[in-house]
């Protein structure tokens, strides 16, 4: 870490991977520097003749608000663009988090660039620290990309870079069928189904405010929040899809049973008269 004057970064490459920068925050981290708080050093990619700002955009601007000439930085050997994909990841863990249309900016950028749009969306994911299903909505609103290919560069359990077709691979979706439909009955077996099938309703949309009212509580981002609420719902339907094939695998299960109980039965009957006959 060294200490280094505001005038030789660098901010105007591209490499703040935010939309905007928030004006209020920069105006807390200065009263906070004002009052003798210390920040983390910025990071600053050198290229061997600019310093290109890669994380600490607000910490900066804070300290140029106070007309304070230097900041803490750690220098990287690197382009401009390893700062750009520094600063994509920059927040993953720390800081403040990333919005939903500054992760929309990033994954745009990414699949703009020359190397980074093979990448494949669990790898774009891991890097700046959303899930691989967050990255595909995001990719999918903004539609195909000129130039995109479904062949996909990430990296293996060996640690090496290697290439995958996306295009190759099946996804095998579990589909909720719809129950055969019931035997015909009664008027009063009629009722209690209606009523049976109201019941199931409203258990379910009960199920489903409370994942809401979870989900508004969890500390996410709104498009996390409609990954996860599409994910339990998937889950929903699956569990309730097994719970089918469960309920079909026991009513099959009853009827072997008894039909083992009635042939053991015969069985039992033709032994004690065939035990007759011998005698």
């Amino acid at each position: 870490m060294e200490s280094l004057l505001l005038s030789v970064i660098r901010t105007d490459g591209g490499t703040q991977a935010r939309v905007s920068l928030s004006q209020s925050v920069v105006n807390e981290y200065a009263d906070a520097i004002k009052d003798g708080d210390k920040f983390p050093p910025v990071a600053v990619f050198y290229d061997g003749a600019e310093h290109w700002l890669a994380d600490g955009f607000h910490r900066y601007f804070a300290h140029k608000t106070l007309d304070i000439s230097k900041i803490n930085a750690e220098i990287h050997e690197g382009t401009k663009d390893d700062a750009i994909l520094f600063s994509f990841q920059a927040n993953k863990h720390r800081g403040l988090r990333m919005g939903t249309e500054d992760l929309k900016s990033i994954i745009l950028r990414m699949t703009h660039h020359p190397i980074w749009k093979e990448w494949t969306n669990a790898a774009i994911a891991s890097h700046i620290g959303v899930s691989g299903v967050t990255v595909g909505r995001i990719k999918k609103a903004l539609g195909p990309q000129p130039g995109e290919t479904s062949k996909k560069k990430y990296i293996n359990k060996h640690g090496q870079e290697a290439t995958i077709d996306t295009a190759k691979l099946k996804t095998n979706k579990v589909k909720e069928e719809a129950p055969p439909p019931p035997p015909p009955s009664e008027q009063n077996d009629d009722l209690i189904h209606d009523l049976s099938e109201t019941i199931t309703v409203l258990s379910d949309e009960n199920t489903l405010l409370k994942d809401k009212i979870a989900i508004g509580q969890w500390d996410a981002s709104e498009i996390e929040k409609l990954d996860i609420e599409e994910t339990v719902r998937d889950l929903r339907a699956k569990i309730k899809l097994l719970e089918m094939e469960n309920e079909t695998l026991r009513t099959s299960r009853d009827m072997y049973m008894n039909r083992n109980a009635e042939l053991t039965r015969t069985v039992k009957a033709l032994q004690s008269k065939l035990k007759k006959l011998e005698a």
